[in-house]
């Protein structure tokens, strides 16, 4: 099962061959079993120095002819085509199977495998679960596997793309298009969604070579260098775990090395080791994919909204000539974002109101920054912290740092003098609008209401905060007595005592007066 993941996770190339060979140039593997031995072979050109190639054999081939020097007159596949791969082959009424690709048919031209029939290889080769037929490790130079039994083959290695081959001679060579070095670097995030105190988690991945470069030309790789930018909008950095998976595929973890304790970025930077040069050798496997994870606090540096806030690394290697990285890179980056709420006491004509004070979930920074915004603190009270705000003489309100699409019920616990305290909470989302500055115009009917439709009689309010993007609320507060907040009996009590004296009083007068008659009378 292992052989058969590797199979896939560790594709190159799945060509269509039958019967190869080109006499011996540097390196030559054989087939161990007598009964995958024959006449055959293949020779890998420009095959990647450090990199394992293995053959496997789908069908066996006859030669109908006899031979001269070595050359068949004409070869023809036999055999039974697997269940996967029977959208692609065909078998006459002889039992010859041919490929259903129309290019593989030509029997002069060399050509490209189809997407289509190397995906349906590297299927088959997946579920199939067979055993090379031969396995070599290439020194740089040309690789032959020789004394093949005829037949139809697919090479398997950790690097390069399709493979061009000659589908007619017994003896072919093929040439490995590999781009030997490192490639497929990533960064990413579990969430790009934060509050700022946020803990975010980021994952850095990339496959490894064991050389830069191709051929004898190659360059062993001794050390890979991985550099963060980590700016001033992340703080409190540390890397979790290293990962070195020497399948290249994560899917099993009987292969797999965990750096203990996992290094740490110093001066932005980390350097793992590949190479032990007192025993010369590489310590983990060419492909081998590396998985960094690391976590970062979101500061009050952050920008609201916009353009986000983006982290870059850069993945550089150093070869066995060099102290330092040398040129060669890749680059990748990962973006998150938090954003901000703005609400604006107004009177009826629309205008500010100063003094109102309002009651938030979550606490902020007792001081606001330099443009008058307050900063999200979290969930917990803290010396500094507060979750009670006054409005300005602007009657403005704003708190950034907030995560998107959540719903924030904020309650006023105070009126300005003279003016109603609402009786219900507001509600306000803050929402994802990619601007780098707020400029909201809201519409309000006589009761505080957001219009749908403005007329003529509409209460216009202006929220406009310059280099910010916020979500903004209009809150409408109106002139007369103080009305009771929800579930208070506020000035009630009073109405009810005073209506309770002037009954009283009212009686007494009466029973007074009665009893003042009854005495005139009784005289």
């Amino acid at each position: 099962m292992k052989t058969s993941k590797k199979i896939s996770a560790l594709l190159l190339s799945l060509m269509m061959i039958l019967a190869l060979g080109v006499t011996a140039f540097a390196q030559e593997a054989s087939p161990a079993a007598s009964a995958d031995q024959g006449n055959g072979s293949i020779t890998v050109q420009n095959a990647a120095k450090g990199e394992t190639y293995k053959l496997y054999r789908l069908f066996d081939a006859a030669v109908s002819a006899a031979q001269t020097e070595g050359k068949a007159d004409s070869i023809v596949y036999t055999g039974t085509i697997p269940d996967g791969l029977s959208t692609y082959f065909t078998a006459d009424a002889n039992g010859y199977i041919t490929a259903a690709d129309a290019a593989w048919k030509d029997a002069t031209t060399k050509v490209e495998m189809s997407d289509g029939l190397r995906t349906a290889l590297e299927t088959w080769a997946k579920n199939e679960g067979i055993t090379p037929v031969a396995t070599a490790t290439s020194d740089g130079s040309e690789l032959t596997f020789k004394s093949l039994k005829y037949g139809y083959y697919v090479v398997v290695s950790t690097q390069g793309t399709a493979i061009s081959v000659d589908s007619t001679n017994p003896n072919a060579t093929i040439v490995d298009k590999n781009s030997t070095g490192p490639k497929d670097l990533t960064k990413t995030t579990e969430d790009d969604n934060v509050n700022i105190g946020d803990t975010v988690t980021y994952t850095v991945r990339f496959s490894t070579s064991n050389y830069d470069g191709a051929g004898k030309e190659a360059k062993k790789i001794v050390s890979y260098t991985i550099t963060d930018t980590l700016p001033e909008f992340l703080t409190s950095v540390n890397v979790t775990s290293i990962l070195i998976d020497n399948d290249g595929n994560a899917e099993t973890t009987d292969d797999q090395t965990t750096l203990s304790p996992a290094p740490q970025f110093n001066n932005k930077k980390i350097v793992l080791d590949w190479y032990d040069k007192t025993k010369n050798q590489f310590l983990y496997d060419n492909g081998a994919a590396v998985i960094i994870t690391y976590t970062a606090v979101v500061t009050d540096k952050a920008a609201i909204d916009g353009a986000g806030n983006t982290n870059e690394v850069t993945l550089q290697w150093t070869t066995e000539d060099n102290t330092e990285p040398g040129p060669g890179k890749l680059e990748s980056s990962e973006t998150i974002y938090t954003y901000a709420l703005a609400l604006k006491k107004v009177d009826e004509k629309g205008q500010g109101l100063a003094d109102a004070k309002f009651q938030f979930p979550f606490y902020v920074k007792e001081a606001p920054d330099a443009d008058g915004a307050y900063i999200y603190a979290g969930k917990n009270a803290d010396e500094g912290l507060v979750n009670e705000l006054t409005t300005p003489a602007n009657g403005l309100i704003v708190v950034k740092g907030l995560k998107a699409d959540t719903e924030i019920s904020v309650t006023e616990t105070a009126a300005p003098n003279g003016y109603n305290k609402l009786a219900d909470p507001v509600k306000v989302t803050p929402t994802k609008t990619g601007a780098s500055t707020t400029n909201t115009t809201i519409y309000l009917d006589a009761d505080g209401n957001v219009l749908e439709e403005v007329n003529d009689q509409a209460i216009t309010v202006a929220v406009k905060i310059d280099e910010l993007s916020a979500t903004a609320v209009a809150v409408l507060n109106k002139t007369g007595s103080l009305l009771p907040s929800t579930g208070g009996i506020g000035t009630t009590i009073f109405y009810v005592a005073g209506s309770i004296l002037l009954v009283g009083a009212a009686i007494f007068f009466i029973v007074r007066k009665r009893m003042s008659v009854e005495d005139q009378t009784t005289d």
